[in-house]
């Protein structure tokens, strides 16, 4: 299968010149399409760096990071921004909604942006938006009038309104309670089902056995990869294999 991503020697370095840190070290990686990936590691692993350099958010200090065939290191910030808007959605720890608007309306302003046809753009949001249950009073109050949950499931609506290649979820749980981080975690799932792929950076264990393919970093270098089925609730070793796995990397 032909990878969405590929990643040639990707070096990053933060600090300044005689006194720089490498965060991500000479990374070669493959994702391809389907895949829920989850990228694992102790804090200052470099998780976070490597989602934002495979997304094009940050650039590499030296390597090639290949997005659907396109070099994103080696075009210019203004093509980068619009190129994220076509293949890119994100989620973030934090909610990042203007609170001036409701959800529905940030949502509508993400869609515009790709699609000027506002009556498709209004049809796929409200599409998403029931997948994600969350219901039409809701969907129409402001980000402050809901709760974070709600406010991160309409995030997920926002990030997928225009058919991205990839979702990339930052920590997408950290910030919500028990219940409100399995009903995030089911709605990505969900998507993962029907064909989204999907890039998530976590510390936690539970978002964790959702994907189908476990990256751990450890000091900047891929330290180990553990493979698993599509999830299922009724795979009973699932947690067992993570778990070894998670030993075995000294998590």
């Amino acid at each position: 299968m032909k990878p969405i991503i590929k990643t040639k020697k990707v070096f990053k370095k933060f600090g300044a010149e005689g006194s720089e840190r490498t965060v991500i070290d000479g990374i070669d990686l493959e994702i391809y399409e389907n895949d829920f990936t989850v990228i694992m590691g102790s804090s200052g692993a470099g998780k976070s760096t490597l989602m934002y350099l495979l997304s094009g958010m940050d650039t590499p200090n030296a390597g090639e990071i290949l997005f659907d065939g396109t070099d994103i290191t080696k075009i210019s910030s203004e093509e980068m921004a619009v190129f994220r808007r076509k293949h890119c959605g994100f989620v973030f720890q934090q909610i990042y909604m203007l609170e001036g608007m409701s959800l529905l309306d940030n949502v509508l302003m993400t869609g515009l942006l790709m699609n000027k046809n506002k009556k498709a753009v209004l049809a796929k949001a409200e599409e998403l938006f029931d997948r994600v249950n969350i219901d039409k009073v809701t969907r129409n109050k402001k980000s402050n009038q809901v709760s974070g949950g709600e406010c991160q499931r309409a995030g997920i609506v926002r990030a997928a309104i225009n058919d991205p290649q990839v979702v990339f979820a930052d920590e997408p749980t950290g910030a919500l309670n028990s219940s409100n981080s399995t009903a995030v975690l089911d709605v990505l799932t969900g998507l993962n089902a029907t064909g989204q792929s999907i890039i998530m950076v976590t510390h936690d264990k539970k978002s964790a056995l959702r994907g189908n393919r476990i990256i751990y970093l450890k000091d900047g270098k891929i330290f180990g990869e553990l493979k698993l089925p599509k999830y299922s609730e009724t795979d009973k070793t699932r947690t067992e294999k993570l778990d070894k796995f998670l030993a075995k990397m000294g998590w």
